[in-house]
């Protein structure tokens, strides 16, 4: 098994136990092993193999080095297959429903018998949910909710799922013989955020042998199309980031096309999209004569052989695939107007991370180490506020020796400097977490909401902008509170909070977990637009998630931001500078 793999089998075991009703720091236990696993740059299966494995991962216990000896020996658990046998496949399903958690799961099961999402709609709509303690007519309203919004998401997979095995099958693809090109092309090449399929052109000196070899690689489910040079299959494998896959496995469509050399660049183009991208490009072709479409520029004389020979030919400058969404870059592409767009290496640090003194898996020292070697310059620590207790939220007297903390590695460590953070809840009335005096001691604030989602749109909003109004607040953290595919954003005015976080100078953040990249890139367009400065943010629980910000870096792309547009470009010298700046306006 490879480590996303295990990382899904860990993650699943700790889900399982959860809905069992096991002790919550065992499942945890697990749920922070799957994190390693995930992200752990040697093969686990190796470690497991030579012994080696609690070199790496030095939190495993007796159990859990049973369970991975198991997994690699045998390609299961007999931990594994007694929770699955004890569970009803469908309780995996209902956690995927904002504000259902295992005890309701549970509970659904022991007084109604619940075991899939059709039973419980069918329960909600007979009013047998709302008679239950602990529920209520509202409950029961948002869990139909809920279950339509699971059902309609259903088709589409998050962007670092399909990323993963997008890159491995491509990498398949680019090493078997007489592959000469081979790319990425569609939705996961222009970083939607979800994506229902994962597309490849490839050019091969045998087609047909590409294609034959193509569909019967392991992890293909079924073939739904075979020709000479195209083929689609379904994928199945385990989620790339299994602590976000609740325990079930990933499928999704993928479609391989062959071509010549010369149809190579037209292909990629085509296939890449947007269709209204698309549209766009035929426009100008047809207005110079020409009829542009997915094999060649038919009535241009010149050779193409990239992508960019193409726009030159219609006149324009090079469009990145992040902005090809029909949204004004053809005119900018004439025009000589399309931003230098910012690039994961411009990123110098980051703000919203956690240790092990909140909800963390990693201790401060072991944060501040892995952001040196990606060579981050600084790290701002974010740890959550007192109220926040089932995060393990800090307390005032926890913050004050976290700072101790944070003064001794400065001292101490070369190469990077560790800033002072929190993210502080903003609470149900708009008021923070911590008093003035107390936030006054951070480097920056980091101001989110985590609870009572749901207030009235009108409440949320005016929640916000009175955070947002606090002159210590210096960034606002996923700002719409969404889960993608798994739970929506609550009801605010995004239009009045930005507006107040321009006037205020107060900055927003791009969280970029993949299961938030909140903001989206439509509103960070916006965004910039009002003149908010934007700062991309891992939110990162453990050393290997703090990579996380070059999914936020894909949202900055389509947004079209620059680097001088993102707060996090800068150096250390001007971020302390500039924060240092803004704690003197604020009043004592």
């Amino acid at each position: 098994m490879d480590n996303a793999s295990l990382a899904g089998a860990f993650e699943e075991i700790a889900t399982l136990k959860e809905l069992q009703g096991e002790d919550g720091f065992r499942s945890q236990a697990y749920r922070n092993t799957a994190r390693r696993l995930e992200t752990l740059t040697q093969d686990a299966a190796e470690l497991v193999r030579t012994g080696t494995i609690k070199d790496q991962i030095s939190s495993l216990g007796k159990s859990q080095l049973e369970v991975l000896g198991q997994l690699v020996s045998q390609g299961s658990s007999d931990l594994l297959n007694d929770l699955r046998a004890r569970t009803p496949p469908g309780h995996l399903q209902m956690l995927k429903i904002a504000g259902i958690g295992p005890k309701k799961v549970r509970a659904l099961f022991q007084e109604l018998g619940v075991t899939t999402l059709p039973e419980l709609a069918s329960a909600c709509e007979t009013g047998k949910v709302a008679a239950l303690k602990g529920f209520g007519a509202k409950t029961q309203a948002k869990i139909l909710e809920g279950i339509a919004f699971v059902t309609s998401s259903g088709q589409r997979v998050r962007l670092d799922q399909a990323l993963f095995l997008a890159t491995a099958l491509l990498t398949r693809v680019r090493e078997f013989p007489g592959v000469s090109r081979a790319e990425l092309s569609g939705s996961v090449r222009r970083r939607r955020e979800t994506v229902k399929d994962i597309d490849i052109v490839a050019t091969a000196e045998s087609p047909t042998e590409l294609i034959a070899a193509f569909v019967s690689w392991p992890g293909v489910r079924s073939i739904t199309g075979q020709g000479e040079t195209k083929a689609s299959v379904v994928l199945e494998a385990e989620s790339s980031t299994g602590r976000l896959s609740l325990g079930g496995r990933l499928t999704i469509n993928a479609d391989l096309r062959v071509v010549s050399p010369s149809q190579f660049p037209f292909a990629l183009n085509y296939f890449t999209g947007s269709k209204e991208h698309n549209v766009l490009l035929r426009q100008r072709a047809q207005a110079r004569g020409w009829r542009l479409n997915e094999y060649e520029l038919e009535g241009h004389t010149e050779i193409c052989t990239d992508e960019a020979d193409i726009y030159k030919a219609l006149g324009l400058a090079y469009v990145e695939p992040e902005m090809r969404e029909g949204t004004g870059e053809d005119s900018a592409a004439e025009a000589g107007k399309l931003p230098s767009l910012v690039k994961s290496s411009d990123i110098r640090g980051v703000f919203h991370n956690h240790t092990t003194a909140s909800d963390g898996a990693d201790t401060l020292e072991a944060m501040a180490l892995a952001a040196r070697e990606l060579g981050l310059e600084y790290l701002g620590i974010g740890d959550h506020s007192q109220s926040l207790t089932v995060a393990n939220g800090l307390t005032p007297d926890r913050v004050r020796q976290q700072w101790n903390e944070i003064d001794a590695l400065n001292a101490r460590l070369k190469g990077i400097t560790l800033l002072k953070g929190t993210e502080c809840d903003i609470l149900p009335d708009g008021s923070l977490d911590f008093d003035d005096a107390l936030l006054a001691g951070f480097d920056y604030v980091v101001a989110s909401v985590h609870t009572h989602f749901g207030q009235t749109r009108e409440e949320m909003t005016e929640r916000i902008c009175r955070a947002l109004e606090h002159p210590m607040v210096t960034m606002l953290g996923h700002a719409t509170g969404r889960l993608l595919l798994r739970r929506d954003a609550y009801a605010v005015d995004l239009e009045a909070v930005m507006k107040t976080a321009a006037r205020t100078g107060t900055m927003i953040e791009i969280n970029a977990n993949p299961m938030r990249l909140d903001l989206d890139w439509v509103h960070c367009r916006r965004a910039r637009e009002l003149g908010v400065l934007l700062v991309i943010n891992p939110d990162a629980h453990s050393r290997e998630e703090l990579a996380y910000f070059t999914h936020g870096v894909d949202v900055a792309r389509r947004a079209w931001l620059t680097a001088a547009e993102v707060y996090n470009t800068k150096s250390v010298q001007e971020v302390l500078a500039d924060l240092a700046s803004r704690r003197k306006q604020q009043p004592v």
